[in-house]
């Protein structure tokens, strides 16, 4: 590691875990569909502030940051435009970011898409399916260390203030400390009122239960008080 700097890179991909697809259980991206976005998007629009931030944390291949992607186009209609839509993806593992970037998958990853959607969202490449360009355009993809003290939102979003951040089946690799730090970091990046999703194995550390209202005990969704 000392003498070829890839090296490195490739203790990384063989340790980190990738397992990721489309809708990843499906109940909490209906909850998202149903009940958090139509949220997000009355009190943006009523404060006339047309800009939604979202995260990805621990994002692997990308599946999860194009899924909140299609949820987004659907909740908006279509209607980008009139938006500022910002998703923000990172992992550790550079090579899952390149995956991501490329946004190509084999079938056996959109088993939970419907077929309405697959025709919608993905063009065939082969065998494959291709993320459609206007869906890759609003997903911003970056290598990141969830775990560095040095940062407490991804790099490229220069500030935190998300109005969604998911974090699902990351902190279970964690020690209780690491835990418990990253925990209070998704806190900071969130904006008043914004969304937390976990694993539906992970809970809160127990400095933090305090700060989070629970919505959603079973499906682990929490939010961040508005005042």
């Amino acid at each position: 590691m000392r003498t070829d700097p890839g090296e490195a890179d490739q203790l990384i991909a063989a340790i980190t875990i990738k397992v990721s697809s489309f809708f990843r259980n499906p109940l909490v991206f209906e909850l998202v569909a149903q009940e958090i976005l139509p949220d997000i998007i009355e009190r943006k629009g009523r404060r006339r502030n047309r800009e939604i931030r979202i995260w990805s944390a621990g994002c692997a291949t990308g599946e999860e940051a194009y899924s909140l992607s299609i949820l987004i186009h659907q909740a908006m209609k279509g209607k980008l435009a009139d938006w500022a839509i910002l998703i923000f993806a990172t992992d550790l593992d550079a090579s899952a970011i390149e995956t991501a970037r490329a946004g190509v998958y084999a079938r056996d990853r959109l088993e939970s898409v419907k077929l309405g959607v697959l025709d919608k969202y993905f063009d065939a490449v082969g065998e494959r399916f291709r993320v459609r360009p206007f869906l890759r355009r609003i997903v911003r993809f970056s290598q990141d260390d969830l775990t560095s003290p040095k940062l407490t939102s991804p790099s490229e979003s220069i500030f935190g203030a998300f109005d969604l951040v998911f974090c699902r089946n990351v902190l279970v690799y964690f020690s209780p400390e690491v835990q418990a730090e990253v925990c209070r970091k998704l806190y900071k990046s969130l904006a008043r009122g914004g969304y937390l999703v976990l694993g539906d194995s992970e809970s809160l550390s127990k400095k933090m239960e305090s700060k989070f209202q629970t919505l959603d005990s079973k499906n682990r969704i929490f939010r961040k008080p508005l005042r």
